[in-house]
């Protein structure tokens, strides 16, 4: 097998290979819209597979779901299946704003995000005392009690009981939103423009388009903050408590209090999702938000990625298209067309659930990154100064900076011979010197055992 392609940190190369996937992705999120307004269909074999714009509202809406309950799971390590809880009630706080009061859904989420939040680390706050397996039977019992919460007769003017609640506003596409321009444009490409998308978009297409751009704003925001949260030093604790519950507190990490600051910003991004939710469907019900939301959820987290941001991107389309693509399956070789009937969308994701449980356990995001690193390897820049090279990054030194006359502490590894004036020289002479006068202790069989194995 050929060896990586090696591209320099900071060369121009890298820079390409850094920032072309993302203008190539912005590039498709923005556009997808206009090709999925005119619910584009392709056939594998007699059956007729759709890609319409209201389902790809639904999996933008699912994934900042996806991505609060990565938060939680994936990098602090708390098993959570009640995040759908998080989400009928942002669900249900902005149906009942925007109907009954007449809020804007952006304004909902002045009262949204606080209050998920709090309940958030309400919740959190018993939970401290459990986790594994009792904390995920926990949390499981808040997205099975949600319905009935919902059901109450006491909330009935509120939630419109178990008929759900229809959102009596439109969210229409303002005028200096130059949508049905872009449209046009994206129409007017040679070759490729009208067979994608169309003849261009207009009216509720345009709406709808506006819907898209709206939820796909408040995920970036979403991403955004979660990516720094990350990369800060209180995400670094809440990963440390994940790796090393006990460790992280030696070190000075508060446990209890991230725990619970987690548990509350993971609610937060359930709520956000409850709230895009709303705005992509225009319609909450109590079983929409139940216990099958929230295996969803998890089904979502496992095949992107755990442990990692982009993979919520992958598990909302997933949970979204896949059972609606499977409904649409009419006729597979050699299946029998009575076993097509019925949940096979749900069949199928416990299917891929399995498979990528035993060939991807990382999830597909995972499995990319092992296909990258076959063909390209980022290397340390070395900034040269002088007659001295420095590595300034920790690839190949183990995050050490060395300065060795002019050679790299690769050189040095290929080179046997330290410097003259190098004091480590000496130190390993007068331990050789003391060891070949001393007689070898015997080792015992415990310590043979233990060293079996492993270099000496």
């Amino acid at each position: 097998m050929s060896q990586p392609r090696p591209i320099t940190e900071g060369s121009t190369a890298h820079r390409v290979y850094r920032y072309v996937p993302w203008a190539i992705f912005a590039f498709i999120a923005i556009t997808a819209p206009f090709w999925a307004a005119h619910t584009p269909a392709f056939s594998i074999g007699e059956s007729t597979l759709t890609f319409s714009l209201g389902n790809l509202n639904h999996a933008v809406a699912y994934m900042v779901g996806v991505l609060g309950l990565g938060i939680l799971v994936g990098y602090n390590g708390q098993i959570s299946l009640g995040n759908s809880f998080f989400m009928g009630v942002g669900g249900y706080v902005t149906a009942t704003l925007v109907t009954d009061d007449g809020w804007s859904f952006l304004a909902t989420l002045v009262v949204v995000l606080p209050v998920c939040f709090v309940i958030g680390m309400l919740i959190g706050l018993p939970a401290l005392r459990i986790k594994g397996l009792y904390l995920a039977l926990t949390t499981l019992g808040l997205a099975a009690v949600f319905p009935s919460i919902v059901r109450m007769e006491q909330l009935r003017d509120r939630t419109g009981g178990a008929n759900g609640k229809r959102i009596e506003s439109d969210l229409d596409a303002p005028g200096w939103v130059p949508i049905e321009p872009i449209g046009d444009f994206l129409s007017s490409i040679p070759l490729v423009g009208e067979w994608a998308y169309g003849e261009g978009v207009s009216g509720r297409e345009a709406d709808a388009v506006w819907v898209y751009l709206l939820l796909a704003a408040l995920t970036a925001a979403a991403f955004w903050v979660a990516r720094n949260l990350i990369y800060s030093r209180p995400g670094r604790s809440i990963i440390a408590i994940r790796d090393n519950e006990t460790g992280a507190a030696v070190n000075g990490v508060n446990v209890p209090m991230t725990k619970t600051l987690t548990f509350g910003f993971s609610a937060m991004l359930g709520g956000l999702s409850g709230t895009m939710y709303a705005m992509a469907i225009g319609f909450v019900a109590p079983d929409v938000f139940g216990i099958n939301l929230a295996i969803f959820l998890i089904v979502g987290l496992v095949v992107g990625g755990v442990g990692t941001l982009s993979g919520a991107i992958i598990g909302g389309i997933v949970i979204v298209f896949v059972p609606v693509w499977s409904a649409q399956i009419e006729s597979v070789p050699g299946v029998p067309e009575r076993f097509l009937r019925g949940p096979t969308g749900l069949f199928i994701l416990g299917v891929l659930l399995i498979v990528l449980t035993f060939f991807l356990p990382g999830g597909i995001v995972y499995g990319m990154r092992k296909i990258r690193a076959r063909f390209v390897q980022i290397v340390p820049d070395r900034q040269v100064a002088g007659d001295d090279v420095v590595v300034a990054t920790g690839d190949a030194t183990g995050g050490k900076m060395s300065r060795h006359g002019g050679k790299t502490a690769l050189d040095v590894d290929d080179d046997p011979t330290l410097p003259d004036d190098d004091p480590h020289e000496e130190q390993a002479k007068r331990i050789l010197d003391r060891d070949d006068g001393a007689e070898s202790a015997p080792v015992s069989a415990p310590a043979q055992q233990t060293n079996q194995g492993e270099t000496t």
